[in-house]
């Protein structure tokens, strides 16, 4: 059975859905893949055979390029990072870092990211909110930019989406696996005791049903994350109405036409829009 990361699954998740099973296929398939070279030869496996490993920081003319790259999350693993993860304070750092910089007149976030945790995603949207109030932050969203990813993103100045890309899942979701059923028709039954006091002490425990109380907790738990993501993007991207926020993704076209993006066009059109701002700020300072 493939592993996923348990930074991913015990917590709160604002990620696109279809893409968490596309992460493990991933992990099964690095897998299978360092088993299969290994047996030929060690020396002729690299990881970038298997992932799209993050690029760090760089400056390209004056335009701080930070990548928002595959699934985000806090406090991760080096073998999470090695993997393609994004580490919320990865892109903090790297905030504070063009900020500082004086060879840097503009932000842009790279994003090509389904989102991740929703766990240290509001105080990296607000990093990226108080970065675009020192210079200006444009956010380029590729393939996709969902989720997590997006929260960051609605702090930016402008957003410009590839038109064919993907844009939104406004939204959090929690996930568990229930297995009692499977384990009574094995004839097992499980007993988890709690303190009378502490009775949502086993919630999302996977080998009993949840109880009504703990079904409760788990959707208020889940419904507090959603509307501080949705307060957030309300106060940033004014133009978005609430029938867009409801999980779904849009193409880059329909992204403009909701508000949840700028402009459809390239990384390089992104960049540029990027120094475009630097002059326009001043003009208005």
């Amino acid at each position: 059975m493939t592993h996923i990361p348990d930074s991913i699954l015990t917590q709160p998740l604002s990620i696109y859905a279809p893409a968490l099973s596309t992460f493990a296929q991933r992990f099964e398939m690095f897998a299978n893949r360092v088993e299969a070279t290994m047996k030929i030869g060690a020396d002729q496996l690299t990881i970038a055979d298997f992932v799209n490993q993050r690029r760090s920081y760089e400056n390209r003319q004056g335009v701080a390029v930070i990548h928002v790259n595959d699934v985000l999350a806090q406090n991760t693993t080096g073998i999470d990072r090695m993997l393609g993860m994004t580490d919320y304070e990865q892109i903090k750092q790297e905030l504070v870092q063009a900020v500082a910089d004086p060879a840097v007149t503009s932000i842009l976030l790279d994003i090509s990211s389904p989102g991740g945790s929703a766990i240290g995603a509001p105080e990296a949207a607000q990093a990226v909110a108080d970065a675009n109030a020192a210079k200006p932050v444009v956010s380029y969203i590729g393939a996709l930019g969902a989720s997590a990813a997006y929260y960051l993103a609605s702090a930016s100045s402008a957003i410009v989406a590839q038109p064919s890309g993907l844009v939104g899942s406004i939204g959090t979701v929690m996930k568990f696996f229930d297995v009692a059923n499977m384990l009574q028709a094995v004839g097992i039954t499980p007993h988890i005791y709690t303190p009378k006091q502490s009775d949502l002490k086993a919630a999302g425990n996977s080998m009993r049903h949840p109880t009504p109380a703990e079904n409760d907790w788990l959707q208020s738990h889940v419904e507090e994350f959603n509307a501080e993501f949705i307060n957030f993007v309300s106060s940033k991207r004014k133009k978005v109405p609430m029938d867009a926020m409801r999980g779904q993704v849009f193409g880059g076209r329909q992204a403009v036409q909701n508000g949840l993006a700028d402009f459809t066009g390239n990384f390089d059109f992104a960049a540029q829009t990027a120094r475009d701002l630097v002059s326009s700020r001043k003009l208005t300072a």
